[in-house]
């Protein structure tokens, strides 16, 4: 199979078998939405947000330092009896994360008092978001692994065992086990899946290839992804910490409502996520190559096919609330909408974040995610306070598309020139914005939307055929037999 054909096979293997896997998770969402009070919803996605940081933590974001490192130390079969290689590297930093995780348990435990007082979280619930923050890490680094070879199979396939199994547990524990405490029933389903999954991956790496040269994988490994420590808890700020803020400000039902609203940008979300697998790996290919011109070319029709995407979900947004939801949930419309919006700055930033991960300037990456982070934390505590909790998805998409524009600007100083397709890209914002407020001022009027989104998706289907012809060569192969 040709490069390319493995590309876009991995692609829609990525994208598809997502949606198969968070198929399960999106029927599901009607379901917790009406076993869980908007409280113990509240809850749950707090105890979330705060594994969210951990993860980091215990993970150090090593797994960012992969695409790098198999570049720089091969895979064993290629690395000419080298006593270093990919394979080799990979089970060390499982090493580094099993030793994290057992120091996060033991400082957890011996500063209990502090840690309770601050995160509001019992003694079992923070060994389980140990457990939790371990299991996220450990898969990450696997998914990593599995798309430096366009893998989609193994990604798939421990997705699907996890989002089974994950459901399957929670339902089981608040039905049976936790009916007065249903979100601890939520948390048990979800921790014990991933960890059981992790320790089993752990020792599938340690059994391919004993670690070795631990101190020197380390060394480069930690110096690469450390600072991507404070980029990776400054996207968790931008990404979850309004709900933590919403949380104690206002009530955990508010942060309920907007935590659902979150829920269908994830719609949006594993579309960016299994694209980007994909994307991240054929952009270092490509700039390996100094194929600058396949890049520009491709990044405009990738933006281009994500922008109409995210502008279909957004218009028809109101009606996925209150199909996935509840009356209950209803005022999570006004959320979503600006939250989609900012979410697709979010996915822009990936694309000039590649340059920054290219040549290693991850301290960049560290300096302008940080920045956005601590200005969504400054917009947030004044507006929510003054507005309560949706102004916390109007400071979301601002501080996202400035999020966007640091590393938009970083990428350009390092390159020293513009590697992608500026005037998609900005274009794309610009009449993502204004469907953003004509969304809400024909939110009533539903007939309108979806009218817009069949002819706007219509008229990108009749584009993409006078580029491809893939529907006239289909009729005239028919025609032909």
């Amino acid at each position: 199979m040709s490069q390319n054909g493995k590309v876009v096979k991995a692609g829609l293997g990525y994208t598809i078998g997502n949606y198969l896997i968070q198929g399960l998770n999106f029927l599901t969402i009607p379901i917790f939405a009406r076993l869980l009070t908007t409280a113990d919803y509240g809850i749950y996605n707090t105890f979330a947000a705060y594994e969210s940081v951990l993860f980091i933590i215990i993970g150090i974001a090593i797994h960012t330092s992969y695409k790098n490192a198999r570049f720089k130390y091969k895979y064993e079969s290629e690395a000419e009896n080298s006593e270093y290689n990919f394979e080799s590297y990979v089970s060390s930093t499982m090493i580094m994360i099993v030793v994290n995780a057992l120091l996060a348990f033991v400082i957890l435990n011996a500063f209990y008092p502090f840690f309770h007082n601050i995160l509001s979280l019992d003694r079992i619930e923070l060994i389980l978001l140990v457990m939790y923050s371990f299991g996220a890490a450990v898969v990450q680094c696997f998914n990593s692994n599995a798309a430096l070879n366009y893998k989609y199979q193994s990604f798939l396939k421990v997705s699907f065992i996890n989002a089974v199994g994950n459901i399957g547990l929670s339902l089981i524990f608040i039905f049976f086990m936790f009916k007065n405490n249903r979100y601890m029933g939520r948390m048990l389903g979800t921790t014990l899946t991933i960890f059981v999954i992790s320790v089993m991956i752990v020792i599938s790496f340690l059994r391919q290839k004993r670690p070795n040269h631990v101190k020197e994988y380390l060394q480069w490994g930690v110096n690469y992804s450390l600072p991507l420590v404070p980029h990776g808890l400054s996207q968790v700020i931008l990404s979850q910490f309004d709900r933590i803020m919403i949380n104690k400000m206002i009530n955990s039902a508010s942060a309920g409502i907007y935590s659902f609203a979150y829920n269908i940008f994830t719609i949006l979300l594993v579309t960016y996520q299994s694209l980007d697998n994909v994307w991240a790996q054929w952009f270092y290919e490509r700039m390996n190559e100094k194929n600058y011109t396949a890049i520009k070319k491709i990044s405009g029709l990738y933006v281009l096919t994500l922008f109409i995407f995210t502008a279909c979900v957004l218009l028809v947004c109101p009606e996925l609330i209150l199909i996935l939801g509840s009356a209950k949930y209803y005022n999570s419309i006004y959320c979503a909408i600006p939250i989609i919006v900012g979410g697709f700055c979010s996915f822009l930033y990936l694309i000039p974040s590649g340059v920054e991960y290219y040549y290693e300037k991850t301290k960049y990456i560290a300096i302008g995610s940080v920045s956005a982070a601590v200005l969504n934390i400054i917009l947030n505590y004044i507006f929510i306070k003054k507005f309560g909790y949706i102004a916390a998805a109007y400071t979301t998409l601002v501080t996202y598309f400035l999020y966007f524009m640091f590393h938009f600007a970083f990428a350009r100083k390092i390159q020293g020139f513009h590697l992608f397709n500026n005037k998609v890209i900005f274009s794309t914002i610009i009449a993502l914005l204004a469907l953003d407020f004509l969304t809400i001022f024909l939110v009533k009027l539903i007939i309108v939307r979806w009218i817009m989104a069949i002819v706007l998706f219509g008229v990108y289907l009749l584009y993409e055929e006078k580029r491809f012809g893939i529907a006239g060569r289909f009729v005239k192969s028919k025609l032909h037999r």
